[in-house]
């Protein structure tokens, strides 16, 4: 089972592609992830991209689509779940290719649909754990106050992505090159659609029920 995570920033697409990891035994590819270890470990490809990603950008495709291609390869004959990856309609033609190359195929998409109020929200009042990367907010907070749920840290910090100026970039640059890929997989007959609006555990029960014929 191959399955992708579409929706904005804030969404929660980090938070159920864990759980969905967890569920099914999957391998979770999340580009950014990836991404902000690189830039933490100052790698030169975290080098290359820390200041695009500070500023709410999104790197080029070439290098989304190698870390992709990479892991993927890795994680074939397991299954995979992308948070991040594809961006634009050009990445998603060519992750099908990459698929089909490694003999397998896309299974299903999942867009979590949102406010784009509440997202903006969401991200201004977010902190992550600077171990595991959860992210928590006012509405959705550690259930031990200072103390992360996922991994037991006790150091959060805020994304620099996720000041109000580049919240406003990200979405930007989301509702221009990602949201056409909701009409892409519709027209591939894959797109199913969750409200992203309700709790976490609302939320994983939707998916869940979408992803029941294939267990």
């Amino acid at each position: 089972m191959n399955l992708i995570l579409l929706g904005p920033p804030g969404s929660g697409k980090g938070t159920q592609a864990r759980l969905i990891r967890d569920q099914h035994g999957l391998v979770l590819i999340a580009t950014g992830d990836i991404l902000r270890e690189e830039v933490q470990k100052e790698t030169p490809l975290g080098l290359e991209v820390k200041g695009i990603m500070d500023a709410g950008l999104y790197p080029s495709d070439d290098i989304i689509l190698e870390i992709f291609e990479k892991h993927l390869r890795q994680a074939k004959n397991q299954g995979v779940i992308l948070d991040g990856v594809p961006r634009t309609l050009n990445q998603a033609e060519k992750v099908d290719k990459m698929f089909e190359k490694l003999g397998t195929e896309l299974t299903m998409v999942i867009q979590l649909a949102v406010d784009e109020k509440e997202l903006i929200n969401r991200l201004s009042n977010r902190q992550v754990c600077k171990s595991c990367g959860a992210s928590y907010t006012i509405d959705l907070p550690p259930r031990v106050v200072g103390m992360c749920d996922a991994c037991s840290g006790s150091d959060f910090v805020r994304r620099a992505d996720d000041a109000p100026e580049a919240v406003k970039t990200r979405l930007d640059v989301y509702n221009e090159r990602t949201k056409p890929l909701i009409d892409y997989y519709a027209r591939h007959n894959r797109l199913r659609s969750v409200d992203g609006m309700k709790s976490v555990d609302q939320v994983n029960e939707q998916i869940e029920i979408l992803l029941r014929d294939f267990q």
